[in-house]
């Protein structure tokens, strides 16, 4: 696959995902992660290799932030967010 529409159309296929715009949503919080995990060099191999519209999408996605993670896993985790000051039930 060499375009983002094609790489979003396979997200969207695998994921059963109604539209292309839940795709891109679901690809964007993955490669967010993902550059989170493998770090700032392995990122850059990365989009070196790409397609060069690939390319364009992977460097367009910003790195989670650490806290933007940790409060997903607690979501995850609990089902809920604690709110500033207020500690989670």
């Amino acid at each position: 696959m060499k375009t983002r529409k094609e790489f979003l159309e396979a997200v969207m296929r695998m994921a059963d995902l109604k539209d292309i715009k839940q795709a891109d949503a679901a690809a964007r919080a993955v490669i967010s992660l993902t550059k989170l995990i493998i770090g700032e060099e392995l990122s850059q191999k990365i989009a070196e290799v790409s397609p060069p519209d690939l390319r364009i999408g992977w460097e367009s996605i910003r790195v989670a932030q650490l806290d933007d993670y940790e409060r997903d896993e607690r979501l995850f985790e609990i089902g809920e967010i604690e709110e500033e000051g207020k500690e989670a039930v």
